[in-house]
């Protein structure tokens, strides 16, 4: 009996003792928010973020968003390891797709006492984007029928919208002058509107 009783003390006090560790880590993060709330603070008052009314990133990133979502453009791609040994290298078909983009969200919303959480949103191309990986497909073009094919690679893919040689040292160049049949424009003479918020409009 006292053998029992021994052994329930024992394992509350390791209850008890590895509750106090919890508690004393939750505070220690609960003082670094803290901390952490009081430094992007003095950068909202001190630092606000600007606000442009036009963005040149955003604009060619749309353009390119555009090529690759509507146009089956000629492309070139070469497939090759981390040390730069190549695989495989050939004629393709628009630009490569990361392996992990998605059809669908497999996440699902989840409403608890606290309130409902965020789920992912699709591009406007209707995929799911990519997280991070080196897997790709590729989409190749075979030479004699003409007929395209994907080839999936776990290695590094790069691709150009024209063909590319590799020199003596190693290094790629472009192995002819055909016109490419796409082009971004930038606006350089647009003029940006910037504008620092006050102090008491970044609270």
């Amino acid at each position: 009996m006292k053998k029992t009783f021994s052994v329930a003390a024992v394992f509350i006090f390791a209850l008890l003792f590895i509750g106090s560790l919890t508690g004393c880590s939750n505070s220690a993060e609960e003082n670094d928010r803290k901390i952490v709330d009081s430094q992007q603070k003095i950068y909202g008052d001190e630092q606000p973020v600007h606000i442009y009314d036009y963005s040149i990133p955003r604009d060619i990133y749309q353009q390119i968003y555009d090529i690759t979502t509507t146009q089956a453009l000629a492309t070139y791609s070469v497939v090759e390891t981390i040390d730069g040994r190549i695989k495989y290298r050939g004629p393709s078909i628009g630009f490569p797709i990361p392996a992990d983009m998605q059809l669908t969200n497999p996440l699902q919303p989840a409403y608890h006492s606290s309130g409902s959480v965020a789920i992912e949103q699709s591009e406007p191309n209707g995929l799911f984007s990519s997280k991070n990986t080196n897997a790709t497909w590729v989409l190749f073009v075979d030479l004699e029928s003409g007929n395209v094919f994907p080839m999936y690679s776990e290695h590094h893919v790069s691709c150009w919208p024209f063909v590319v040689k590799e020199d003596d040292k190693g290094e790629w160049h472009r192995a002819d002058n055909k016109p490419i049949k796409f082009k971004l424009v930038i606006d350089t003479t647009r003029k940006i509107k910037i504008t620092i918020p006050k102090k008491n409009e970044s609270k």
